[in-house]
């Protein structure tokens, strides 16, 4: 777990009204809340946010040191609300956890290292989840979840009861759903067209050559 990113704030006392002017004057609308907190109305310099968040992933541990109080709070950035079209920030939300108390969040997957199979274009990788539910300590928790594909071939697969999570963390997903594979390329080709059993694969390629060759024939 990497060390937890520092940001100051204000509490916000016009609530609900002036947020354009609020914006317009350099400062970010949020709010905290949390299980055992009452929601909190804060404000936060624009310029410092903005360079802020390229540091800070989902799961990153925030202390944020809100004016007025002697601690620091610590949170996470649960959702950044943006304008559609400009992409500037609106809004964010935050939430304040407790270093002792597990927590429940979704992790990426990753993978690491490079497949033969798909190296030499006789497979495909199929990522069927790229995120996995997990419950762990704030201190323990990870943005990612890597697997290594090196030692995979076509046909095999990785399910969730085949990933060691990092220590402290315990996935909550089910045991037998599968979170990638490798599949064959032709195969993978056809399930993108058409709705093709992998069993059918030879059947339709050979149908295909027979088709070409009689209107060879028939030229």
């Amino acid at each position: 777990m990497s060390e937890a990113i520092e940001l100051r704030a204000e509490k916000r006392r016009n609530v609900g009204s002036g947020v354009k002017a609020l914006r317009r004057s350099g400062k970010m609308p949020a709010v905290i809340y949390g299980r055992h907190v009452e929601p909190l109305a804060i404000q936060l310099d624009t310029r410092i946010l903005n360079n802020t968040l390229r540091k800070v992933g989902k799961n990153t541990l925030i202390r944020l040191h809100v004016e007025g109080e002697s601690e620091p709070r610590t949170v996470l950035l649960r959702e950044v609300q943006r304008d559609p079209i400009k992409r500037a920030l609106l809004h964010l939300d935050f939430q304040q956890i407790s270093l002792s108390e597990k927590i429940r969040a979704t992790v990426r997957v990753e993978t690491v290292g490079e497949c033969p199979d798909v190296r030499n274009g006789a497979g495909l990788l199929l990522v069927e989840r790229d995120t996995l539910e997990v419950e762990c300590l704030p201190i323990d928790l990870v943005d990612a979840i890597t697997i290594d594909i090196s030692q995979l071939k076509v046909n095999d697969a990785v399910l969730v009861k085949d990933i060691v999570p990092p220590p402290g963390i315990r996935l909550l997903e089910d045991p037998a759903e599968s979170v990638l594979r490798i599949t064959r390329l032709v195969e993978a080709v056809l399930e993108e067209g058409a709705a093709v059993e992998p069993g059918e694969v030879e059947v339709v390629e050979r149908g295909k050559k027979e088709k070409e060759e009689g209107e060879e024939e028939g030229a």
